[in-house]
């Protein structure tokens, strides 16, 4: 009856496209600490619906390459817009933030194309073994210390080239020419509780 391919994993996506979106809609509200919070839940939902599909069994190249797809899709909205909404609902929405915004975003938009490139013409699988460019979900990592900055630095002004300087630096991360390894179910642990940590360091400081 409807297009498109519908498993667990691809539900997972698409719950890290909506928790994104909420993210979005509560940062709009003034709801930051909400906002930031939702949007590291997309970032969880990121790292385990890669998991999921490829625990699941054999699946078809077709169903392989809508995954990669509509993970990429999802992806840009979660990763490549919504810490730019975060941020300029945070208070930052000068005309050099949003230009800091915008190379952020299309250099996100660059990273997830050769991402889909390099998966759909280099690897007969369908299975990348490590990642070209910083991934975008990095940003997860990113957010979170920017909101502790902006909540302990008392100079507007220096957040705010603080805020620029990082997203435009994170966004050449994403396609600079380098070799990244896929984190490992450790490294993945380490991952959630250093977000985890960063969450309560929120919370503490607000």
């Amino acid at each position: 009856m409807f297009i498109g391919v519908y498993n667990l994993a691809n539900f997972v996506t698409l719950l890290g496209l909506a928790s994104a979106l909420v993210a979005c809609f509560a940062a709009a509200s003034g709801a930051l600490l909400l906002a930031v919070c939702m949007f590291l839940l997309s970032g969880l939902c990121d790292m385990f619906d890669g998991r999921i599909a490829r625990g699941a069994g054999s699946r078809t190249r077709k169903e392989k390459v809508f995954g990669i797809q509509i993970d990429t899709v999802c992806d840009m909205v979660s990763f490549g817009v919504a810490p730019a909404v975060i941020a300029y609902f945070s208070g930052f929405s000068r005309w050099h933030d949003v230009a800091a915004y915008i190379v952020y975003a299309a250099c996100a938009a660059i990273r997830l194309a050769y991402f889909n490139t390099q998966a759909i013409e280099e690897t007969p699988d369908l299975n990348m073994k490590a990642f070209t460019g910083v991934p975008v979900p990095f940003s997860c990592l990113v957010m979170p210390v920017l909101m502790i900055a902006r909540a302990l630095i008392p100079s507007f002004i220096a957040t705010t080239i603080i805020y620029d300087l990082v997203f435009v630096a994170v966004g050449i991360a994403f396609i600079l020419n380098v070799k990244i390894k896929k984190l490992n179910i450790v490294q993945s642990v380490i991952l959630i509780a250093a977000e985890l940590a960063c969450v309560v360091a929120m919370f503490l400081v607000y």
